[in-house]
């Protein structure tokens, strides 16, 4: 059975970790942001140009689905681990003595860093990929 402070926590740490996971989205809506203001504006059509961009929007789309089917199969490992963390967190509370509550807390809060640490890292990397193919299929379309 978990105490009131068990659970201030436990909703500390889901605290900390949506705030870690909002400031990761708004990092990346910020730097799409910026990338797409410095795209030059759009001339006037010419068929070479618009066979260019129905090119890129291809290529692009292609991309965009590679990385949507990564990035899910990303989140599925992140809610395997949600689903392992839950499990010992569970297990925390019924500790016989208080040096094994210790132990198994700083255990799970390791494991937890660990996972968030892993998360962010896995959330970067998709991110910096999507912006090297990006700018990739730009100066290709562009040539």
């Amino acid at each position: 059975m978990t105490t009131k402070t068990e659970t201030n926590v436990y909703d500390q740490v889901f605290e900390n970790v949506k705030k870690a996971t909002d400031a990761g989205l708004k990092m990346q809506q910020e730097a799409i942001a910026q990338w797409t203001a410095l795209w030059p504006a759009v001339p006037s059509p010419q068929s070479v140009w618009v066979d260019k961009v129905r090119e890129f929007q291809k290529q692009w789309g292609a991309v965009l689905s590679e990385l949507a089917h990564r990035h899910r199969t990303t989140l599925d490992q992140q809610y395997e681990a949600a689903l392992e963390s839950f499990e010992e967190a569970l297990q925390v509370g019924e500790s016989s003595d208080p040096e094994e509550f210790r132990k198994r807390t700083e255990q799970f809060f390791r494991k937890t860093l660990d996972c968030m640490r892993e998360a962010s890292e896995a959330q970067m990397k998709e991110y910096q990929e999507a912006m090297a193919k990006l700018s990739e299929l730009v100066t290709k379309a562009g040539s």
